[in-house]
This record gives C-alpha cells, sequence and structure tokens, in this order.
C-alpha cells in the first residue's frame, strides 16, 4: 500500500470537514466570472443607472483589469481568451464609456476579427447575442439578423418545450431586444404584441419556480439578460426591479459578480461521492452532507420544463431541476442505500428515469429536446448508468441496457465521447469507460477505444487535459486534476492495472498538485455556455480527486490480496 495515498486522502478529509458548515453543506468559494460581471454592469447601466452608476464603474475597473495581454477575456481572470466573453465585455465596455475605454476594447475587437469575427461562433444563438450586445453598445445593428419567432409561444408549451428546452428565458429576453431595435412590421406587429404577453407570462412561470425574486436560474449573466429584455419590453417596474435587485444584492467587494450564484449542491454531490469514495462512507459529517443533499430534493413541479417533483437542481429545494445534478445527488445518496431514508433515493431515481430519452440517453433539463446544448449528452448518460448499477440495477435492466446501447452506437471515430457541461474529450470518455466497465462491457470493442483514445491523450508528465478539441480557450498542454481524476477512476474501471506504469504517473501527479493544505486548485473546466465561456468550480476537483484516490487506493490492496493469494 502506498503510504502516500493514505497520507493524501486523509489530509484532504481533514480540511474538508473543518469547513463544513453544520447543516452539512460546503461553500463553494470560486473566482468571479467575466460574463456575469460584464453582463450584470450592462443592466444596471440600462435599467438602473442612477442608483446603480457606483456599481457599474466599480465593474469596470474590474473588467479592465481582468483583460488578457492579447486584448482578450476568458470565462474568469487568468483563464484563456475565448470570443463571447471577449466580445460582450467590450461591448459592455464600450457602452459605459466610448471615449474612455477606446483602446481596451479596440484591442479587444481586433482579436475578434482575426479569429474571424462574430460569424465565427458557430453556435446560432450565441452569434445572435454577441450581435445583439455590439449593437446595444452602438457598434453594429440588428438588420439583416433572422427574426426570433416569439409567437412560437402562443403555441401549447408540448410543441414548443423541447425546441427551447433551458433557454426559453434568454429566448424572450432577445426577442424582446430584437423588437426594440429592429421593430417587426405589418403582420409581424400583430404577432408580437399578442405575443409579448405570451413571453411576460413565461418569464413569471420561470421566476415562480426559482429560490429568489428576479433570479432566473440562480445565473446573473442570465438574469442581465432577461432584465435588458424586459427594459426593452416595457414591462411592468416591479418586474424589472426584482431583476435590479438580485444583480445588485450578488456582487461582491471588487466590484464583480459570479455567472453562477448557488453551486453549493452540486459541488457538495461531488465531495460527498469522493469522501465516501475515499472511505469516509459512515463518518457522522458525511451522514450529515447526505442528509443536507436529501433535503434539497425538490418537492413541486418546474411546469416550464414539465419536470415532476423528485430531482435536483444547482441552487437547492428550488430552481432549474436538471439530470446531470440529480444523477450527482444520487450517486452520493447512494452510498447508504435504504438505510438513510431510502424513500427519498427510490423518489429520485424514479424521477431520473422518467427523463430518459427515448432513444436511451439522457439531456439536461428536457427529455426528448431537439436543442443541441441539451442533450443528448454521453456523460449523463454514464452517469446516469453508473447511479442506477450503485442503486442495484443490474446491466439487463431495459432502462440501463438501453442506455449502454446509445452509448455503444454513439462514440465519435477516434473513440472519444463529448460532455455537454464539461470541455473537452476527456470527461465523456471517462465516464463512457466507467459506465462499460461496471457494466461488464470493459472487453467490447466499443470499451477498448475509448480506453485506448485515453491512454493517448495523457501528457507526459501523466496528466490529462482537454484533449485536441481545437476550440478557442481550451489548451491541451498543461493538465488539470479534474481531468487527470476523471481519466484515472475510468482506466482503473476498465481493468487497468494499478501497478501499470501509466495509471502509477497519474496517480503521482494528482497527489504532487495536492496544495499544503490539503485541497487540489481548481481550473477552468465547467462549460456555462458550450465551447464559448467555461467557469471554475472549487468544489467539484476536491471531490474528484478523493474519488480517483480512493479507487486508487482499493486497486492497490486487491492487487496486493491476488499475489498473496497466488
Amino acid at each position: 500500500m502506498d503510504s502516500r495515498v493514505e497520507a493524501s486522502i486523509a489530509h484532504a478529509a481533514e480540511t474538508l470537514f473543518a469547513l463544513q458548515r453544520p447543516d452539512g453543506s460546503w461553500p463553494n468559494r470560486r473566482p468571479t466570472a467575466v460574463l456575469g460581471t460584464a453582463g450584470a454592469m450592462a443592466a444596471l447601466r440600462i435599467a438602473d443607472p442612477a442608483r446603480s452608476r457606483d456599481l457599474v464603474d466599480r465593474g469596470a475597473r474590474w473588467l479592465l483589469s481582468a483583460q488578457n495581454p492579447d486584448g482578450g477575456w476568458g470565462g474568469v481572470v487568468g483563464a484563456a481568451t475565448q470570443l463571447v466573453p471577449t466580445v460582450i465585455a467590450a461591448a459592455t465596455l464600450h457602452l459605459l464609456d466610448p471615449e474612455g475605454h477606446r483602446k481596451p476594447v479596440r484591442r479587444a475587437l481586433d482579436l475578434v476579427r482575426s479569429h474571424g469575427g462574430v460569424q465565427a461562433l458557430t453556435d446560432p444563438g450565441m452569434a445572435h447575442m454577441a450581435r445583439t450586445f455590439l449593437a446595444l453598445a452602438g457598434l453594429g445593428d440588428l438588420k439583416g439578423s433572422r427574426r426570433i419567432p416569439l409567437e412560437l409561444l402562443l403555441l401549447p408549451p408540448r410543441l414548443w418545450r423541447g425546441r427551447l428546452s433551458f433557454r426559453v428565458a434568454p429566448f424572450v429576453a432577445m426577442a424582446f431586444i430584437q423588437a426594440r431595435h429592429s421593430p417587426p412590421t405589418g403582420l409581424g406587429r400583430l404577432l408580437h404584441r399578442a405575443a409579448r404577453q405570451a413571453g411576460l407570462r413565461v418569464l413569471g412561470r420561470v421566476e415562480r419556480g426559482e429560490n429568489d425574486p428576479g433570479g432566473y436560474g440562480g445565473d446573473n449573466w442570465l438574469v442581465a439578460v432577461v432584465c435588458i429584455g424586459l427594459s426593452c419590453a416595457g414591462a411592468p417596474p416591479a418586474t424589472i426591479a426584482d431583476a435590479v435587485d438580485y444583480l445588485r444584492s450578488n456582487v461582491q467587494a471588487d466590484g464583480s459578480w459570479h455567472i453562477m450564484q448557488g453551486l453549493d449542491l452540486i459541488g457538495g454531490s461531488y465531495l460527498a461521492r469522493g469522501l465516501a469514495g475515499a472511505g469516509h462512507a459512515d463518518d457522522e459529517r458525511l451522514v450529515r452532507a447526505r442528509q443536507w443533499l436529501r433535503g434539497c430534493q425538490q418537492d413541486h413541479a418546474f411546469p416550464v420544463f414539465d419536470a415532476p417533483p423528485g430531482g435536483w437542481g444547482w441552487e437547492g429545494p428550488r430552481g432549474w431541476p436538471n439530470f446531470l445534478d440529480s444523477a450527482n445527488v444520487l450517486s452520493a445518496l447512494a452510498v447508504a442505500g435504504e438505510e438513510e431514508d431510502g424513500g427519498r433515493l427510490r423518489r429520485g431515481l424514479r424521477w431520473l428515469e422518467s427523463r430518459q430519452d427515448r432513444t436511451g440517453s439522457w439531456g439536461t433539463f428536457v427529455p426528448d429536446t431537439t436543442l443541441p446544448n441539451d442533450g443528448p449528452c454521453p456523460y449523463v448518460t454514464a452517469q446516469s448508468v453508473e447511479v442506477a448499477l450503485d442503486c442495484g440495477a443490474s446491466p439487463d435492466d431495459p432502462g440501463v441496457r438501453r442506455a449502454l446501447d446509445w452509448l455503444l452506437a454513439h462514440q465519435r471515430r477516434d473513440g472519444t465521447y463529448e460532455a455537454l457541461w464539461y470541455r473537452g474529450l476527456t470527461p465523456g470518455t471517462a465516464m463512457a469507460l466507467v459506465a462499460f466497465g461496471r457494466a461488464g462491457l470493459a472487453g467490447h470493442p466499443v470499451a477498448r477505444r475509448a480506453r485506448e483514445a485515453l491512454l493517448r491523450a495523457q501528457l507526459a508528465d501523466g496528466s490529462w487535459g482537454p484533449g485536441e478539441t481545437g476550440v478557442l480557450g481550451d489548451d491541451p498542454s498543461p493538465g488539470t486534476v479534474e481531468e487527470t481524476a476523471w481519466a484515472l477512476r475510468a482506466l482503473l474501471a476498465a481493468g487497468v492495472p494499478a501497478d501499470d506504469p501509466r495509471v502509477r504517473r497519474a496517480a503521482d501527479w494528482i497527489l504532487a498538485a495536492q496544495q499544503p493544505d490539503g485541497l487540489w486548485q481548481a481550473a477552468h473546466i465547467c462549460m456555462h455556455i458550450r465551447n464559448f465561456a467555461y467557469y471554475v468550480d472549487g468544489l467539484i476537483v476536491n471531490g474528484l480527486a478523493l474519488k480517483a484516490l480512493g479507487s486508487y487506493r482499493a486497486a492497490l490492496a486487491a492487487d496486493i490480496c491476488e499475489k498473496r493469494e497466488a
């Protein structure tokens, strides 16, 4: 047994339990974000210019300090440049003070042009968002832009829910902004008048499901977009004020904003899984964490997504229920099984099973959606398979079998898998490999290709990064703790021996990356906008590292036992 692994796990657990709140949760300490800050500044400048002037000025100073040497911005301070944060930040600075911010804005826009301009954004929604912010700042116009069909909301929700999914709120907001800056004419004007009321009603239904008034998804960036849209639509002042007050309440001491406000639940579920996998499943402090996670199960339906009660969202007992967070919480609860309020576990499993696509996969918010950014997702599908197996399902269970068949049929040609909510190719490939290994399919040709693809992507120092994605902001050279931990656990689940040099190098790299306080440094691997804006989660990294080291320790012990028996 490697004493370094024991010491590493003990040190991390000691630090994490010391940080735990009395209710069993953990504070998610993470850096603030460029999009959250730029969006909030633009919204307050438009909707609350007099009262919020000091906040906007402080935000501008923070945003200028966060600009990269190349003239662009990444998701957080120090992250590699990406197009969406760069366009939004530049447009916001120009909106606030065209003359005073002339130089930083020019540098940013020159950089955007060097990467192909806004046209290089392959996602039509994000391309339209970028053009809209440039138009708001007077740096462009919306003439010729494809019209957003707000009248779609005049149809029954079942006819538009699968197309819009979690983008319904920004869809409405962007339609309001477009109508203000490029008013419809003729019949379109009459349709928009009726659709405007439908859009306001939909936003009202979204807000009624939130934890806080004005907090759409607990997402400052989305709240900002909605706030601007409501202002352009001439919405009731109280509705606009809720969004403004939400943004004002979330500003940080340095003048910046987070993208997502409440991520304690998703990060806490990763921590609970990691600590249990590292040998602390029965610790009373982890029992308390599981109690907190169960208490966050949603007891109300979320009609906009047609979601029944029983799931989890990233904010807590209310908010947007989604499949990824629910699967992660269920994985953390499965350790205790029926011993700790098994009714919550069974209810959550039924909820997750009801969200499976007809094809066998899982997306994130709405089953069978046609929105590419929602689903189907290999990572969520593989995670859901692992949860089902953790809770006693057989690989031949119909739902599990359909999910495995979907994964087997949807591998990329190079042997990898993507993940909708984590960058690059490492997380999706690793989770698929875990699912295959757990289901007894490690020897399947598809699983072997995934394993070889993962091994090929290992960097010279033993770590993993995102892989060769070709996406702006994805640097394949430096490894991260998150991606290395995903890969290490996957290789062990696929049957690669613990004493294999490649596995040992990965474990050594994670051990060496541990900080003096016992924790690991988080990287910008979490996607806020697929391939266009990333953020950092300070809890997920520690949960993944502990889970991987726990698997490595168990594999080392199994090897020792086998050798003794031999």
